[in-house]
């Protein structure tokens, strides 16, 4: 009877023991889910949560063991070739002060705002007595990207100045608006790749307008108009013939044609 007494006994603290070993077995697993799901890993993540989503990569975080985390690639530049060249246009208005731009130019903004709805343009306006900050800004510009001028009246006069400065700027296209005066144009050289001028055979305006554009080995269009110096700026032939060439010009500018560059220095 004692012997199974003691049997029985055993069997029990064989069943407590055997109980207390599942049910801490249990809060284990328990403790392992509920870290799982606050504090998921990376790797083993569908839906990252909102701290992760925020990261550029999946590299390892200072507080995070690396384990076979790769740290974060570098993103490299677009190399200059494959660059989206852009074309920069700087305007340079008219005005008997250079300060009264805004008054004696108005045909001008129209222009202006036609060709800052090409793609891949920008268009920044000048009073004709700044043309050297013009050559400071053309200067700070990536070599691949196209420099155009354009310039009416005494802002077309002055872009002659600004093809001569000491920096030799290197323009892409030139265009002109019936500079002025004709004395104050300036013979421009082989860092204008191709130049454009409406030169007014009748301006009729105090002998404003008229300036004859020339060129020393370079590729240089003489356009005749006839009209008076002020009804220039709001020529929307001349405007279109502008923006087209402003869409069609690349960084090369072609070869320089100088049997018709020479012909076009004079009028005929």
């Amino acid at each position: 009877m004692s012997g199974r007494v003691r049997l029985c006994l055993v069997g029990v603290v064989m069943l407590l023991a055997l109980g207390a070993c599942v049910h801490t077995e249990g809060n284990n697993i328990a403790s392992l889910d509920q870290s799982a799901t606050s504090s998921p890993r990376l790797s083993g993540v569908a839906t990252p949560p909102v701290e992760v989503r925020d990261l550029d990569s999946y590299a390892a975080m200072d507080s995070e063991p690396t384990g076979s985390i790769a740290p974060a690639a570098r993103i490299p530049e677009v190399p200059a070739p494959f660059r989206k060249v852009h074309k920069h246009i700087y305007l340079l208005l008219g005005g008997l002060q250079g300060r009264d731009g805004w008054v004696t130019s108005a045909g001008m903004y129209g222009l202006r705002a036609s060709l800052a709805e090409l793609p891949d343009v920008t268009v920044t306006t000048y009073d004709w007595p700044s043309y050297k900050r013009v050559a400071a800004d053309i200067a700070k510009l990536p070599k691949d990207d196209i420099v155009i001028v354009v310039g009416y009246s005494g802002g077309g006069a002055k872009a002659t100045w600004l093809a001569n400065m000491p920096s030799k700027p290197q323009i892409d296209l030139m265009i002109m608006y019936d500079p002025s005066p004709p004395w104050g144009m300036m013979v421009i050289g082989p860092n204008v790749k191709r130049a454009i001028c409406y030169c007014n055979i009748t301006p009729a305006f105090f002998g404003l307008g008229g300036g004859m554009l020339r060129g020393r080995d370079t590729n240089v269009e003489i356009v005749k108009i006839y009209e008076q110096h002020l009804l220039v700026q709001v020529n929307q032939t001349l405007h279109a013939r502008t923006i087209d060439e402003v869409r069609k010009v690349t960084k090369d500018g072609g070869p320089v044609d100088l049997p018709r560059a020479a012909e076009a220095r004079t009028p005929g």
